[in-house]
């Protein structure tokens, strides 16, 4: 009785750690994001002049985390290492509103738009040659390949934490002074030069 007596003395007395918060995207929640992004009214990109989902805000309220940073944090992610992630993200992030005062979540979504290549190619056989076709990418295809170089680009960067790569990186995208860009004019490039293999439709109707 003695011993329970100072065991539980000693729990009251020693300060507990506080509980860590689970930040996890649940399945329902991703059921959720796809019923959002079905019935999100088609708006103009202003970045690139093309119709994509927006989701209103009320709409997002329902959603767990916003589904760009949330791609961006699942990228990011390493041995599933989920929490580290979204901490170099809000790292970035707080690094780019104490450098240009402006809000940071503005500023990624523009850098992404802005790295976002529209079409890319595929190889295809075509005869007794391989060709690369041209093809359009959806949403999330388009942020992925965006994200892939700037996470690369970012890497080459001389800063000491990948933080403060990330931030640099993003807020050169915006300042027009990225080497995302060029890879971007490149591959668009590389589509325009190869659009002769475009395959279409050209079934004909029956009468």
């Amino acid at each position: 009785m003695l011993r329970s007596l100072v065991v539980r003395t000693l729990s009251l007395v020693r300060p507990t750690a506080p509980r860590p918060v689970r930040s996890y995207v649940t399945a329902r929640q991703i059921v959720i994001e796809k019923e959002a992004m079905k019935k999100a009214e088609m708006l103009v990109n202003v970045r690139t002049s093309i119709p994509e989902p927006t989701l209103a805000p009320h709409a997002l309220r329902y959603l767990r985390t916003d589904p760009l940073l949330s791609q961006l944090v699942n990228m990011i992610m390493r041995d599933g290492k989920k929490a580290r992630a979204e901490r170099l993200v809000q790292t970035a992030l707080l690094d780019i509103r104490r450098h240009t005062n402006t809000d940071p979540m503005r500023v990624l979504s523009d850098a992404i738009n802005l790295a976002c290549p529209l079409m890319d190619t595929k190889s295809a056989r075509q005869g007794s040659k391989v060709v690369q076709v041209p093809r359009a990418l959806s949403l999330r295809q388009r942020r992925r390949r965006a994200i892939v170089w700037i996470l690369d680009s970012a890497d080459r960067r001389n800063e000491r934490c990948f933080s403060m790569r990330l931030s640099g990186e993003l807020q050169a995208i915006v300042n027009g002074t990225s080497g995302v860009l060029e890879k971007k004019l490149l591959l668009h490039k590389a589509v325009l030069a190869n659009r002769s293999f475009i395959r279409t439709n050209t079934r004909k109707l029956r009468k």
